[in-house]
């Protein structure tokens, strides 16, 4: 079982840490929504075996509601934020220009956009990991889309 986890985690690891940091833009709340997802995993590693293609779909749907829960917790509406962090990415990319605008749109359009355009989910996948509908993520996918080349202007092409 620990070799399974271990498998799991190094596979999974820097798409669970991204997902939480669209969500809170801050790396060391990732971090403790990382460990918890990791943690629940562990907890549930019987479930999964090494064949399982739905346990990264598990680990975002467990990810999305433990961001969720942190972003509405008590402690989260009392504590100030100085400064937004940077998002840890690879520079030297057009990608980079627009993960880097993201964290200046609301997380509920900021998930979608990377679920679909980075991880390659389909809408009605996005839909069933963050519980909303399917014409929802649509829509949510085109006004961020909008957002983004207003933001950039018309030189930017959009390419997917």
């Amino acid at each position: 079982m620990e070799d399974l986890f271990k498998e799991i985690y190094e596979k999974y690891y820097k798409d669970v840490y991204n997902i939480a940091f669209s969500y809170t833009l801050s790396s060391c709340d990732t971090e403790d929504i990382v460990q918890k997802v990791f943690m629940k995993l562990f907890k549930n590693i019987k479930k999964f075996n090494s064949s399982d293609i739905n346990v990264k779909k598990w680990l975002f749907i467990v990810c999305a509601n433990e961001s969720k829960d942190l972003l509405k917790s008590f402690w989260r509406s009392k504590k100030s934020n100085y400064e937004l962090e940077e998002i840890p990415y690879n520079t030297n990319t057009d990608s980079f220009i627009i993960l880097d605008i993201l964290k200046d749109f609301d997380s509920k359009y900021r998930i979608p956009f990377y679920l679909h355009y980075y991880e390659g989910y389909t809408s009605k996948e996005i839909a069933e990991i963050l519980k909303i509908s399917k014409s929802a993520v649509e829509v949510r996918l085109f006004r961020i889309k909008k957002m983004i080349k207003d933001k950039l202007g018309d030189d930017f092409l959009w390419k997917k």
